[in-house]
């Protein structure tokens, strides 16, 4: 049997894969084929999740696993039966982040050498999300500069919520423009 399965970014919205893959090839397969369709090299281990059609997940299979199924040793034909069936590929999942796959065609007599990407529309999610990518390696001094900066931060924090009543509101300032000038002394050149 010849899966045609398609893969979408919930963070991308231009973004869709069309992979091309036997059902007797494995899960780690399919985690292989995507990676390189996306370009991604090599990242974090990657969880598949077999869902429902509410795309509740209904099945976990990782790539090292005490508890369950291992994408090495489950073939896509053991729990991809059906066309329109949904699956979860978390490519880091310590953040959530990921796509969602659906089963779009199943041909019965067609088969391929290699798995393949038959299409791709748009750019792939980045593999690191802004927020976790990591900054660049800085010197000493940039570091302690950084780290000081950061605990005076938290000191000045920590102050200004122990001194919160003494603190005036936007109601206590003035505006320096209702400021009355004439009572004051100016001396201009001293």
């Amino acid at each position: 049997m010849l899966l045609t399965i398609n893969a979408v970014s919930p963070e991308v919205d231009d973004f869709i894969i069309e992979l091309l893959i036997e059902s007797s090839a494995t899960f780690q397969d399919l985690h292989e084929l995507i990676r390189k369709s996306c370009g991604w090299g090599a990242a974090d281990p990657a969880i598949f999740y077999i869902c429902d059609d509410h795309w509740r997940r209904r099945k976990t299979i990782r790539e090292q696993s005490y508890e369950d199924d291992t994408m090495d040793e489950v073939e896509l034909g053991d729990y991809l039966e059906d066309e329109g069936q949904r699956l979860q590929y978390l490519f880091a999942p310590k953040e959530g982040r990921g796509l969602l796959l659906e089963v779009a065609h199943i041909a019965f007599s067609k088969h391929i050498d290699e798995p393949c990407c038959r299409r791709s529309h748009g750019t792939a999610p980045e593999l690191q999300s802004e927020k976790e990518a990591k900054p660049a390696t800085l010197s000493r001094e940039d570091l302690l500069a950084q780290l000081n900066a950061a605990a005076l931060a938290t000191e000045d924090k920590g102050e200004a919520e122990e001194e919160d009543d003494n603190e005036p509101s936007d109601d206590d300032l003035f505006d320096i423009e209702e400021l009355d000038l004439e009572g004051f002394d100016f001396n201009e050149g001293q």
